[in-house]
């Protein structure tokens, strides 16, 4: 499997590998091969437009870039955001749904490449 450089930018939810800008998921959100990332942390923010972006973003392209992160959390154990540690790996996605009310789910059909 090829290794390949990605490059983000903090506060960015994309990252470029090759010269193109793919979305970011947490792998904290993965359980096996599926993904479910409800979006809870941003109830009430001005981050729609933002998830929206993204969630169309992985819709288009099919193409995921996955990440390791250290998840923060409030008092209650919720999640409210994440701090990146670093880029795993490039995913083709399949089977992909958003919704407000459920999120972003999806399933990782396949590794691409890895990232350093």
């Amino acid at each position: 499997m090829t290794t390949k450089k990605a490059i983000g930018q903090r506060g960015s939810w994309f990252a470029t590998v090759d010269g193109e800008a793919l979305p970011c998921v947490h792998k904290h959100w993965v359980k096996g091969l599926y993904h479910h990332d409800p979006f809870r942390r941003h109830e009430g923010g001005a981050s729609d437009e933002k998830i929206l972006e993204l969630a169309t973003a992985v819709q288009q392209l099919g193409r995921v870039i996955l990440t390791d992160d250290d998840a923060e959390l409030d008092t209650a154990g919720n999640v409210v955001g994440f701090k990146r540690k670093n880029y795993i790996a490039v995913f083709e996605v399949e089977d992909v749904t958003y919704s407000r009310e459920d999120g972003l789910r999806f399933r990782l059909a396949r590794r691409v490449c890895d990232l350093l």
